[in-house]
């Protein structure tokens, strides 16, 4: 029987290193496909075929090659292509050395309450494509207006002004 060990997100590390990479952008919305690409990986937009409606994207770290969904709007393009960075980013080494832990996941399902590494890939997104120091001299605006200046969808940006309060 194998013992698992439950390991805590490391959501600050994941934060840190978002907010290095997004150093020098001044204004939204961040151009995560550009930072993917300074950081050598290629961005592909794809027809996922059958599998259109469930699955967003994914990152083949051997040919260092992001793939995104070419049917989805925009935001989800752009979230898409800054969680998979931030598995690039965080998580590379892990996936390497054992390349079962990186699953590809339906769009609908909801890994953030049992897997740290998708809670550090999204806390990456979240914060490479709404860097704490560009919302917060904004916050007085809606949500609404938020998710359209930064190009994220409204309920992300949501989750966003509550993490940052």
């Amino acid at each position: 029987m194998a013992l698992t060990i439950k390991v805590r997100p490391r959501l600050a590390d994941a934060e840190r290193s978002a907010d290095e990479l997004t150093a020098f952008h001044t204004y939204p919305p961040i151009p995560a496909h550009n930072i993917a690409k300074e950081h050598g990986v290629i961005v592909s937009f794809t027809d996922f075929g059958k599998h259109a409606e469930t699955v967003s994207g994914l990152l083949d770290f051997s040919k260092s090659r992001l793939y995104v969904n070419e049917k989805d709007v925009f935001e989800r393009q752009l979230f898409t292509i800054a969680h998979e960075l931030g598995h690039w980013m965080l998580h590379k080494g892990h996936y390497e050395a054992d390349p079962e832990l990186y699953k590809l996941l339906p769009r609908f399902s909801s890994p953030d309450r049992d897997d740290p590494l998708e809670q550090e890939a999204n806390r990456f997104a979240a914060c490479i494509l709404v860097p704490k120091r560009l919302l917060l001299p904004v916050m007085h605006a809606s949500a609404f207006t938020l998710s359209r200046l930064f190009a994220v969808n409204r309920t992300m940006m949501e989750r966003r002004i509550r993490d940052v309060r």
